[in-house]
């Protein structure tokens, strides 16, 4: 026998075994509960700073809602900023608003990085003006029908870049004279 077995005497062992059988069918209801949690509520390291996360959060969410960009780099400086002047720092002197912390906060907050695909209508205003007069000259001088618009500007397309290469070698033909 090793010295673990020798630890516990049999009535102990009896007892322990009674109360696993009495209590079975409240640890399968709290399993089943809970399948898909891995971790118990609560677990893991806790924030640095409730106030922290809620100021940020309000000025990404006011910065967005004037249309302005925020970038990642913004966000860790405007936290570094913030932490020195909120006053529920749990006893974290150096705050860094490292590249991890700013990805779990966003993760933590449900915000997640956006891309700008194209610059602001407003700035497009005169291209915009401009469009209906050009395709309706590009109809009439073509001669087509709205319905085949979409199928021949591929075709026109195609045909001016024909043409183009054409020209662009005709040019370097030119260009290759002897010295």
């Amino acid at each position: 026998f090793t010295a673990a077995r020798k630890k516990y005497d049999l009535k102990f062992k009896l007892s322990v075994v009674k109360f696993a059988e009495q209590n079975k069918a409240e640890l399968q209801r709290l399993s089943e509960e809970d399948s898909k949690r891995a971790r118990l509520r609560g677990g893991g390291r806790k924030k640095s700073s409730e106030e922290l996360e809620l100021q940020v959060c309000e000025w990404i969410h006011s910065m967005r809602a004037r249309h302005l960009r925020v970038s990642r780099k913004m966000t860790r400086k405007k936290a570094k900023e913030i932490h020195a002047t909120v006053s529920d720092c749990t006893g974290v002197d150096v705050f860094a608003a490292s590249a991890g912390w700013l990805d779990k906060f966003l993760h933590r907050n449900n915000l997640q990085t956006t891309t700008v695909a194209q610059k602001d209508a407003r700035h497009f205003t005169g291209k915009l003006l401009d469009f209906v007069p050009f395709t309706t000259r590009l109809i009439e001088k073509r001669k087509k029908q709205v319905k085949n618009i979409c199928c021949s500007l591929r075709q026109d397309r195609e045909e001016e870049e024909e043409e183009e290469f054409n020209n662009e070698l005709v040019a370097e033909d030119d260009d290759d004279e002897d010295i």
